[in-house]
């Protein structure tokens, strides 16, 4: 025999602040559950760790009902030991990896970048000091953005900052400044690795997205780190591949891949369709708005050719593993549906942390790596309940279009 059992109080008790979302994209389970408390339709899972009496903790899927806001764990065996504790915390939250906006300028302008619509501006150097402070168990930064980060006058100060304090350093470049001065000073700064984006060979092709962009200097320039590093003998940056592409090009990627290997790529990072959230479409073209409706067999392209992709390149995976660099982006599943669980934390370059790199408004002032510690932010309680909600597969509305959702 089984009953149910109300455990809102023990909930309340170890973390009133962790709520469901009110309005939230549609849950990716189908079943719903009758609430014993109310009897309405409506009652969703969630994951938790649940004690009874003394024991162990196990691993426990209470249901919600957002109609009477009561949390109950169904079917308990009558002969277990009273309920003495919930905790609804599961969520990765000891980050090694910080990705933050160097720069939202670029000296190119594609058209499917969200970059081009943002304000131009830069990350003030002293900023980056700042934030080095406040994250202290930081092992690897990406200065990664919507622009390229090589733009910066400032790069090579913060990328010696995060040298001197043992921090590798990560970036994506278009690689259209690979000048011989900007080449040494990456070997010389041990910039661990450099990404890439190419979108085609064809030079139209690669022109026709990446605006302003010529193929030839970009193929040039990855040549040229390569020989320089190899000849002065410095281990780093590895030369990573990236891109997106198209209906038109989507069975592109082995020739890129052979190509980019050929001028001395060692690694396969991903490639990417067409972006499909919410907050990006609108920023597109009306004459390239036909490209959303050919997302999913773009994607379907791509994984296919990528499994060949990384028979050619060292997989990034691989490449992070055996460095240590810990960016998982997916994190731990909580088996009930889809999920978001990013292990590592995305800034804006105005110090403000955001649920993931899609997101490009800040959402409260107090997730600032400026002015605020990372522990101070990792434990704020609007911060906790919207991780809370990620992990539980509860996508808020700005999250619509991305493939966790």
């Amino acid at each position: 025999m089984t009953k149910s059992l109300n455990l809102t109080r023990l909930w309340h008790k170890a973390h009133s602040h962790l709520q469901p979302f009110t309005e939230h994209l549609a849950l990716a389970d189908k079943h719903s559950f009758v609430c014993p408390i109310c009897t309405k339709h409506n009652a969703f899972k969630l994951v938790a760790q649940v004690r009874f009496g003394e024991h162990s903790w196990e691993s426990a899927e209470p249901i919600y009902c957002p109609d009477c806001h009561e949390y109950s764990l169904l079917d308990v065996p009558n002969n277990k030991a009273p309920l003495t504790a919930v905790d609804a915390r599961l969520w990765s939250a000891e980050p090694t990896f910080l990705n933050i906006e160097p720069t939202t300028r670029c000296n190119f302008n594609c058209w499917y970048c969200v970059g081009r619509h943002m304000q131009q501006e830069d990350i003030k150097v002293e900023n980056f000091a700042q934030v080095l402070d406040n994250f202290p168990t930081v092992k690897t930064i990406a200065l990664v953005g919507e622009g390229e980060p090589l733009m910066h006058k400032g790069f090579f100060d913060m990328a010696h900052m995060a040298k001197e304090r043992n921090v590798r350093v990560m970036i994506i470049s278009n690689g259209s400044t690979l000048s011989t001065s900007i080449v040494k000073q990456l070997c010389e700064s041990e910039v661990a690795y450099i990404g890439i984006s190419i979108d085609s060979i064809d030079p139209e092709v690669f022109a026709s997205s990446r605006i302003d962009g010529k193929l030839e200097q970009i193929w040039q320039g990855i040549q040229r780190l390569r020989e320089y590093r190899d000849a002065n003998g410095f281990q780093y940056p590895k030369i990573g591949l990236k891109g997106t592409l198209f209906s038109y090009n989507k069975d592109e990627l082995p020739s890129i891949v052979a190509m980019a290997k050929s001028y001395g790529v060692e690694i396969f990072e991903s490639f990417q369709a067409l972006n499909p959230m919410s907050t990006y479409i609108p920023i597109y073209p009306e004459t390239s708005l036909n490209e959303v409706e050919h997302i999913d067999e773009v994607a379907h392209a791509i994984n296919q050719d990528s499994i060949q992709a990384t028979e050619q390149l060292l997989p990034f995976a691989e490449f992070c593993a055996a460095e240590g660099i810990e960016i998982d982006k997916n994190g731990s599943a909580n088996n009930v549906r889809n999920n978001c669980d990013e292990q590592w934390v995305y800034s804006l370059l105005s110090g403000d942390i955001t649920p993931c790199c899609q997101i490009k408004t800040p959402i409260s002032p107090t997730w600032n790596l400026f002015n605020y510690s990372l522990t101070d932010i990792l434990s704020d309680h609007q911060y906790e309940n919207t991780r809370f909600n990620l992990w539980n597969g509860i996508f808020p509305s700005y999250c619509d279009g991305c493939w966790k959702t």
